[in-house]
């Protein structure tokens, strides 16, 4: 059996138990959400897409074609800025912040939630963990060649993956929803750590990655939009990143007062700012 048709197996075996019926699935218009959609409506769930965006809708154009491709029902919001503090002095008070990505992703997921509640939603699903089994990430390109660095960087990977889901689950309690990461089961990951990587990526120049996965998106009638998009990571697709980047600027944060000499300096001490609000309150 050709590792593709094993794959697409796979993919509907990790959906098979879900017993929620109606489901809200975290949506950017990419191929690995837009697979997920596409197997759960397969499997005659009632699926609503859900998108976030921060500052600009342009990725709403992208998650709206696609979802009308797919056939599937779209809701979207698109976060204010002065809303935004809000949703990250939440997430900070819930979850355990370590870095920013974490975080970004975090608030993210926040908004998605309470879309998801306020449309009696209490079932979102998300395509996490495809990204680090099939190479999806530019780290993959920067040790290919490696076989030994690139299972490293992929467990690694995973197991961060794994923990960002457990901080996530605490912002979709704030909500009653529960938060579902198919991908993230011990038999997906065992077997999709097993796929060769010649399968998920093909040199150090491999800007697409996934390539078994994308041929699976396709036979299965993802739209070839999707299946095909380049990967853009969440923080930057949704413009989360960009919109905490415009709050810490209009709070008066600039990188010369910061105590950090990274690039994120700024931001890292607005956040400890918001903490210590958080503390006094």
């Amino acid at each position: 059996m050709r590792i593709a048709d094993q794959l697409k197996g796979k993919v509907y075996e990790a959906l098979k138990d879900l017993e929620a019926r109606k489901v809200g699935v975290a949506f950017s218009g990419g191929v690995d959400s837009s697979l997920l959609a596409k197997v759960c409506k397969d499997l005659g769930k009632q699926v609503t897409l859900l998108t976030i965006g921060f500052l600009s809708q342009r990725d709403f154009e992208i998650s709206k074609g696609v979802s009308e491709a797919l056939g599937l029902n779209l809701l979207h919001d698109l976060v204010p800025l002065e809303e935004l503090e809000d949703g990250l002095k939440t997430a900070l008070a819930a979850i355990e912040f370590d870095r920013l990505v974490r975080l970004e992703n975090c608030v993210s997921f926040y908004y998605v939630f309470r879309l998801a509640s306020e449309h009696e939603l209490g079932t979102v699903l998300s395509a996490s963990g495809i990204d680090e089994l099939f190479c999806g990430y530019h780290a993959f390109k920067e040790v290919f060649g490696n076989e030994r660095a690139m299972r490293s960087l992929m467990t690694t990977l995973v197991e961060t993956a794994k923990k960002d889901k457990e901080e996530m689950d605490k912002l979709s309690a704030l909500f009653g929803v529960e938060y579902v990461s198919p991908f993230l089961s011990d038999t997906f990951i065992g077997f999709a750590m097993d796929i060769p990587f010649e399968f998920k990526i093909k040199g150090k120049d491999d800007d697409m990655r996934k390539h078994i996965l994308r041929e699976v998106a396709l036979e299965i009638g993802v739209p070839k939009s999707a299946a095909l998009r380049a990967k853009k990571a969440l923080q930057y697709s949704s413009g989360v990143h960009k919109a905490i980047l415009t709050l810490t600027k209009k709070k008066g944060f600039r990188r010369e007062k910061a105590s950090y000499a990274e690039p994120q300096s700024a931001i890292k001490t607005y956040m400890d700012s918001l903490r210590v609000d958080l503390k006094q309150a």
